[in-house]
């Protein structure tokens, strides 16, 4: 625990650095006592308050996620609860975001690395049809190691088409940015027009 107290002070010192705030701005900015800032940051707060700690990351953009990792949290009073909007912070989301585009990018990149195998597949055995056909045309045969060279070089091309995506590049899974908020509004669509009207309930 002391150690991982340390390490929580420490990240929470050398951002605040960073940005050039002092601790008494810095408990300003997150609603709470500059007394209790100085205690975080020299370890001597065993488990800081998830809401003191929350305002801390949005003041300086750090993600609550690894802030309570540090501060000595387990992983269920992380990710298991009714209301995880104390739980996550600005940047925690904005990693969450940033893990996706990057999975989004890289799965691109990933089928145009696959479709240009596939042409070239095609292109090969584009290309031993022929040699096939014009050999049943001017009767001649067409040796089978050819045809073997063909087919294996066609093979080689095509294989990493089969293998399964690695999953390493899979954004992390947080169920806390998948929760179900239920949409309250009063509009409905008229189903002869296709446009949103108000429902006027008297």
């Amino acid at each position: 625990m002391a150690q991982n107290q340390n390490e929580l002070g420490k990240t929470i010192s050398e951002a605040r650095e960073k940005v050039g705030i002092s601790q008494r701005k810095l408990a300003k900015l997150a609603n709470m006592d500059s007394a209790e800032v100085s205690r975080i940051e020299a370890g001597k707060r065993q488990k800081p308050n998830v809401l003191y700690l929350k305002g801390i990351a949005e003041a300086l953009n750090l993600s609550l996620i690894d802030l309570m990792q540090k501060a000595g949290y387990n992983d269920i009073e992380i990710n298991f609860g009714r209301d995880f909007s104390d739980k996550r912070s600005s940047k925690d989301y904005e990693n969450y975001i940033a893990d996706y585009e990057r999975f989004y990018f890289d799965i691109l990149e990933e089928i145009e690395k696959r479709r240009k195998n596939a042409f070239a597949f095609k292109g090969i055995i584009a290309e031993l049809k022929d040699k096939i056909e014009l050999a049943k045309i001017e009767n001649k045969e067409l040796s089978y190691d050819e045809i073997l060279d063909s087919l294996t070089e066609a093979l080689n091309i095509i294989r990493p088409n089969l293998d399964k995506v690695d999953k390493s590049i899979y954004p992390k899974y947080d169920s806390a940015m998948h929760q179900n908020f239920p949409i309250q509004n009063n509009l409905k669509i008229d189903t002869l027009t296709g446009n949103y009207i108000e429902d006027k309930k008297e």
